[in-house]
């Protein structure tokens, strides 16, 4: 990681014609067809804050809250993507531990302000609700916001328990819940950690429902409904009509907007994911098309938004995929000093490690991208997980997590690939041959012929693997010549 300001040269020109798949992650997995969620891309949550200590969040927040009778209205409409954290109930039992619930309530808060184009109301106005009777269609009447985040704080013996509840102020439905449990002891900590995972988790939920809420007005030529629809577009299992529909909201919206650098950012990154991870579905000059469309609009985002995080996520799969893995590394690597606590950074950083050789690092850096959100973890987190394991010679880790990225995405053809490989090497070959037809339903046009064109300037030594190990199990498994 680096705390240095974005590279100088992360913007890698053009090359003339497309390169062969190069090095190592092309030989595990072709990992140049997937670039993480586009959802995170976008910046849904790019969420990065400090610690906030209990005693000095606790002393702000009374200093900065006079008492009143009722809550400062903040306006009518705060948007689809607003918020109020109200505060946290102190059950503990302790008058003396109040300072747990409200430095815990102030963190949340600060933690969620990162989320991009969201309205978070501030803790003083929350605080004005504290101890007092509410239901969250009140607050939300209130506060003109869309979303309200509460909670209470327990204590059992040396144990904290927070609990947590999103809400839908218009429906005063219950989206989401989390308990989270840690030791008194060590309260800094477990406040950190219940933030980043409340506010990876709830980006997401507040997404999903402000888009659904956009559906009924798609005649508005409002930016902010179109990149509502693009975001939860984002959200689903990756597939061409998926990315194709993005692409044109994202223009629609950019037609409206022609300096908005965050469409500009998200659009790039559609045409870029597209090209990349469903290049096989077009002609190749559509995909060189939408490579330079892309790189060129997220150096002009750049240019507009340099602090955008999503921008050097377009950066580094450009460079990922056009062979500059030194580009991609330094590119993940200012994403990841941007948003510190986002699955996406440690993935994409993996990607590059897994590539340069290093499958142990790259199980490190995916296993923190799962802990920063565990109910969340990408179809193709788990793959690369499972290419990793492969590299290691383990295929039955391989095969469990290759198994999970089915569940999750059954329309990714690249999974089955990987699952015929292990499954023959294991000697499952009814099952090598199951995965193998399966890979060939969903992208027919695959041979070990261009497969092995894919890999043709890989250095010696794999290109020896590919033909010893690869071939012989895929052979075995049905893939034709």
């Amino acid at each position: 990681m680096t705390d240095s300001g974005p590279p100088e040269d992360a913007s890698p020109a053009a090359p003339a014609t497309r390169p062969v798949a190069s090095r190592w992650a092309r030989l595990w997995g072709r990992l140049k067809r997937f670039r993480g969620p586009i959802a995170a891309i976008a910046g849904v949550g790019a969420i990065c804050s400090g610690l906030v200590g209990y005693w000095t969040a606790y002393e702000n927040i009374h200093k900065a809250v006079a008492p009143v009778s009722s809550p400062e209205v903040v306006m009518a409409d705060a948007g689809p993507l607003s918020i109020v954290v109200l505060p946290l109930t102190n059950l503990t039992g302790d008058a003396n531990q109040a300072y747990v619930a409200d430095g815990l309530t102030a963190s949340l808060t600060a933690d969620l302000s990162r989320i991009r184009d969201a309205f978070i109301v501030n803790a003083a106005t929350a605080f004005a609700y504290k101890d007092k009777p509410v239901t969250a269609q009140q607050v939300g009447k209130d506060l003109g916001v869309h979303f309200v985040l509460q909670g209470s704080v327990q204590r059992d013996g040396t144990k904290i328990r927070i609990n947590t509840q999103l809400a839908d102020a218009n429906s005063n439905a219950q989206l989401w819940s989390e308990t989270f449990e840690g030791d008194e002891s060590n309260l800094f900590a477990l406040q950190d950690r219940v933030t980043t995972l409340v506010a990876n988790s709830i980006g997401r939920e507040m997404i999903i429902v402000a888009a659904r809420g956009s559906e009924t007005r798609k005649s508005s030529s409002k930016v902010a409904d179109l990149m509502l629809r693009a975001r939860a577009v984002g959200l689903k299992p990756q597939s061409l009509r998926n990315f194709q529909e993005q692409e044109d909201l994202c223009r629609q919206a950019l037609a409206l907007e022609p300096s908005n650098a965050g469409v500009m950012a998200y659009l790039a990154a559609v045409l870029i994911i597209q090209a990349g991870n469903f290049g096989d579905q077009m002609d190749a000059s559509v995909v060189e098309k939408k490579f330079s469309e892309g790189r060129d609009l997220v150096l002009k985002a750049k240019a507009l938004d340099p602090d955008n995080p999503g921008v050097y996520n377009t950066l580094g799969s450009y460079a990922f995929d056009h062979g500059d893995l030194a580009g991609a590394r330094r590119a993940y690597e200012t994403l990841l000093s941007l948003e510190p606590k986002k699955p996406l950074a440690y993935f994409q950083l993996a990607r590059v490690y897994l590539n340069e050789g290093e499958p142990k690092r790259t199980i490190e850096l995916l296993n923190q991208a799962t802990s920063l959100d565990p109910k969340h973890i990408h179809e193709f987190n788990l793959l690369t997980l499972g290419w990793a394991y492969f590299a290691l010679g383990d295929n039955d880790a391989a095969i469990g997590s290759l198994l999970k990225s089915v569940e999750k995405n059954p329309g990714f053809a690249n999974t089955y690939m990987a699952l015929a490989l292990a499954y023959a090497l294991k000697g499952e070959d009814a099952k090598a041959r199951e995965a193998a037809a399966e890979f060939r339903r969903l992208d027919p046009s695959e041979t070990l012929s261009s497969l092995r064109k894919e890999w043709a300037s890989n250095p010696a030594k794999y290109q020896a693997l590919f033909e010893t190990k690869f071939v012989p199990a895929w052979r075995k498994a049905g893939l034709p010549e």
